[in-house]
């Protein structure tokens, strides 16, 4: 959808991996299945995509 509006240039995209690395993951070591930086960007996807909810957001995962 966006291509539709601008022409996409990687070097202006900003990454949000750097930004999401630096939160602190508070979950137990035991038991992760996912990074923390993985499951943001998800969730960054998702909400990005109208994602208003938990449920939506799983639905989205």
């Amino acid at each position: 959808m966006l291509e539709k509006l601008v022409p996409l240039d990687a070097e202006r995209i900003a990454d949000l991996r750097p930004y999401l690395a630096s939160v602190p993951d508070p979950r137990s070591r035991r038991g992760r299945w996912y990074s923390l930086v993985s499951v943001l960007l998800v969730c960054a996807c998702a909400a990005v995509s109208g994602a208003k909810s938990p449920d939506e957001i799983a639905e989205f995962a």
